[in-house]
């Protein structure tokens, strides 16, 4: 199962209809946290299950939570989907509503103790901006890192599949394998907690750095399936659900992301991050995801973009 506003070329208006380990390990963490009947269904059908299973399967596992919680006892049948037993690393299922954390508390998120305040949500489509997700010591760590291996950033050729350099992009990047380096591992850890989304779901962490006039011009994260080399994407982990690009420093002036089509710019304050996720709640792609990195007027911006996909992502 993907996350809240997952795109979906595969799941369509018909949706899914199947249990899975990894759909019985999102109930149980998602219940334990104190998530209610209509947001469970909600993310269950924005990843591309049909609405009458979701809504079945969420009825079973809370009913099945409430007896766990009378007998004082934890579930041990995956059938019962209640509370309890805690996902590893890989298998933390996604679909998570990533504006809500654990503890009850819905204006914040949380990670290793930590609580990650949420500034603003959008609902349709889903845009949430978090407050400090990662401390200025962790951003500082991440560009020095990123600095030895810096090249001009690509963009996938949507009819052959080859990276080139454009015009309309113009940051350097370093990309960075999933758990290459204990920092990035833990990072890693963190977008997961907060989006919901497993971390074996992710693309490598990609650093960015604009110098100043730096920008990259309107543009979809999504691929589109019609586009034979953006196609060609699809085979490993499937479509892109949602995107997390977190702010490393703090640019004087400019280098907002900017969302034409919903009128809303998020300034690059460091250690923030804002999520997107692309689906609607039919399933299909969300165009007012639109979104574009605005020039930099003074100094330089550096973040840190993390892409989810729908399945766990293999290169190999």
């Amino acid at each position: 199962m993907s996350n809240t506003g997952a795109t979906g070329d595969t799941a369509g208006k018909a949706g899914y209809t199947s249990s899975s380990a990894d759909l019985e390990r999102w109930l149980r963490r998602h219940i334990g946290q104190g998530f209610g009947a209509e947001a469970l269904v909600q993310s269950m059908c924005q990843s591309g299950y049909e609405q009458a299973f979701a809504q079945a399967t969420v009825a079973a596992a809370l009913s099945a939570a409430a007896r766990a919680a009378v007998r004082g006892t934890a579930p041990d049948n995956a059938a019962e989907l209640g509370i309890g037993k805690p996902a590893g690393r890989a298998g933390d299922q996604a679909g998570g509503r990533g504006e809500t954390g654990a503890q009850g508390n819905r204006n914040a998120a949380h990670f290793a103790g930590r609580e990650i305040p949420v500034l603003f949500t959008l609902a349709a489509p889903r845009v949430t901006l978090y407050q400090q997700l990662l401390t200025d010591a962790e951003c500082d760590a991440l560009v020095e890192l990123a600095r030895g291996r810096l090249v001009r950033s690509p963009v996938i050729n949507p009819d052959t599949g080859d990276e080139n350099l454009i015009e309309a992009r113009t940051s350097l990047g370093a990309m960075f394998q999933v758990g290459e380096h204990a920092l990035i591992e833990r990072i890693e850890d963190c977008i997961a907690a907060v989006t919901g989304i497993a971390a074996d779901r992710g693309e490598g962490l990609q650093i960015l750095n604009y110098k100043p006039g730096g920008e990259y011009q309107p543009h979809y994260d999504f691929f589109n399936p019609q586009r034979p080399g953006e196609a060609r994407q699809l085979k490993v982990g499937g479509q892109r659900v949602a995107t997390l690009v977190i702010y490393l420093n703090s640019p004087p002036a400019g280098g907002a992301t900017a969302f034409p089509k919903l009128g809303l710019e998020v300034a690059p304050v460091k250690g923030n991050a804002v999520y997107f996720s692309y689906r609607k709640s039919d399933g299909t792609l969300d165009e007012r995801t639109l979104h574009a990195g605005l020039p930099v007027e003074a100094g330089e911006k550096w973040i840190a973009t993390k892409w989810l996909r729908e399945r766990p992502y293999r290169t190999d």
